[in-house]
């Protein structure tokens, strides 16, 4: 673009350049300004990864039941209700603080629940539910699953807990119970050998018995139970959980 008005020649260099630019401008496309406003899709497109991640945890305790101790699991539903991108911009640095301290929160309360199998290498030889008991022939409500392996698979606490109980239990043999939170507590019986006592913390993967055939028993095996406020529930569904959080990468 170029200037022809002759009174403008006599101005100065940066007086014309200045006019220039300025008669530059009006023939160029109209394009919003988005300076600014990049950083701030930049955060809310973060958050958004944020809020999926949240969303897979709370599901997780909606799915099994479960009410984790502390967390409002209603929470949720604002994060996913406020449209961040009409968020004053003083105010967004505050929405991401509380999305990220709620899933910390979410972390901190998963590493509670067994959502890993006690034993690494296993096939379920009997599952949960009504069956046919193999030693008393009488049909009966079985309430874990029987896992076999190889004679004396090193047993690992499902999840991060404390020991309520390790010693001798009826029919189940050698046993070892572990109170975790959010009104969960597991089971590991007909163990050949006690790793861990009465009273010892323990954390997920931590070995704390031997698979064995103590009790009443047909064969080596562990027999697995999960309780939910002192119920027996399935503990297929929430090793079945766990497997889909590790391969998203939730979990390890």
């Amino acid at each position: 673009f170029s200037i022809n008005n002759k009174s403008l020649k006599n101005d100065s260099n940066d007086e014309v350049k200045i006019i220039e630019d300025r008669l530059s401008y009006n023939f160029l496309p109209v394009i919003p300004f988005a300076a600014p406003r990049n950083n701030k899709t930049k955060m809310v497109q973060f958050s958004k990864t944020i809020d999926l991640e949240i969303i897979e945890l709370v599901n997780v305790f909606k799915t099994l039941k479960l009410q984790p101790d502390n967390i409002d699991l209603t929470e949720v539903d604002r994060f996913s209700k406020n449209n961040l991108l009409l968020t004053k911009d003083s105010e967004l640095i505050d929405e991401l603080s509380a999305r990220f301290n709620y899933l910390d929160r979410l972390k901190e309360a998963i590493i509670f629940l067994p959502l890993k199998p006690p034993m690494q290498y296993y096939y379920v030889s009997s599952q949960y539910g009504m069956r046919v008991h193999p030693k008393t022939k009488k049909k009966q409500m079985h309430k874990g699953i029987d896992m076999a392996g190889t004679w004396q698979e090193e047993v690992r606490a499902s999840a991060n807990g404390f020991v309520v109980f390790s010693g001798r239990f009826g029919s189940f043999g050698k046993v070892i119970k572990i109170k975790h939170k959010h009104g969960v507590e597991t089971l590991y019986g007909h163990l050949h050998k006690l790793l861990v006592k009465k009273g010892d913390s323990v954390i997920e993967g931590q070995i704390i018995g031997k698979m064995g055939a103590t009790g009443r028993v047909a064969g080596a095996h562990l027999h697995y139970e999960i309780k939910v406020n002192r119920k027996a529930v399935n503990p297929y569904n929430f090793i079945s959980l766990g497997r889909n959080l590790v391969s998203s990468s939730i979990i390890k």
